[in-house]
């Protein structure tokens, strides 16, 4: 089975965008959006990985609480 390779995925994004049939300026603005949207992208997959870590701390708090009683 193929993995998801997310390099690979916004490279062939970035490859398809400057193919497209459409005049410079509109080709830069596509190109812009797709780098706004990468950096929209990374901030929030940082956000969820944080949200995770942080439950993951409390989450062991908590059992350590309630264990050495």
């Amino acid at each position: 089975m193929l993995e998801y390779d997310e390099k690979a995925s916004k490279s062939a994004l970035y490859a398809g965008v400057k193919l497209a049939p459409v005049n410079a300026i509109q080709r830069e603005i596509a190109l812009s959006a797709l780098r706004d949207a990468d950096v929209l992208t990374d901030r929030i997959m940082w956000v969820v990985k944080a949200i995770r870590r942080l439950a993951a701390r409390v989450s062991t708090g908590l059992g350590q609480l309630t264990h050495s009683h």
